[in-house]
């Protein structure tokens, strides 16, 4: 009886957390990713336009995106997305500070680290079904 109380109580805790985890994530996954999506193309041609002040503010909107997306991938464990979305906040920051400082040539540079780390997370963690993206992770 105690053994199988002991194994009720864990089992339920483990439930909870999970759950947690998931309550957590406030907004749907591909909403972020939609709106990470925007806000890149928008970053690159307020870059283009060398409008220091919409770039600044387009890196800061993506710094929150990407720290939603770490927050969605921490939970399941996947180490990989956790890094690649750390990397890509930290890059989005880095264009915030250039831009801020009308260096856009800096801002182009970490512009590209956001670009890359967006690619290889979805080239180890999305696949294209033919009617949607699937995450993988």
């Amino acid at each position: 009886m105690s053994r199988r109380f002991h194994l009720i109580t864990i089992a339920a805790v483990v439930l909870v957390a999970v759950a947690t985890a998931f309550a957590q994530q406030h907004r749907p996954y591909n909403q972020v990713m939609k709106d990470v999506g925007t806000t890149f193309a928008s970053l690159k041609k307020s870059l283009d336009a060398n409008s220091a002040a919409a770039a600044a503010a387009d890196a800061a909107k993506l710094e929150g995106l990407f720290t939603e997306t770490e927050a969605f991938w921490a939970p399941l464990d996947t180490q990989d997305a956790v890094k690649f979305a750390t990397a890509a906040r930290v890059a989005a920051s880095a264009v915030g500070t250039a831009a801020k400082s009308n260096d856009m040539k800096a801002a182009q540079a970490s512009y590209s680290a956001i670009q890359k780390n967006c690619a290889n997370c979805h080239f180890a963690h999305r696949e294209d079904t033919g009617k949607g993206f699937l995450i993988r992770p």
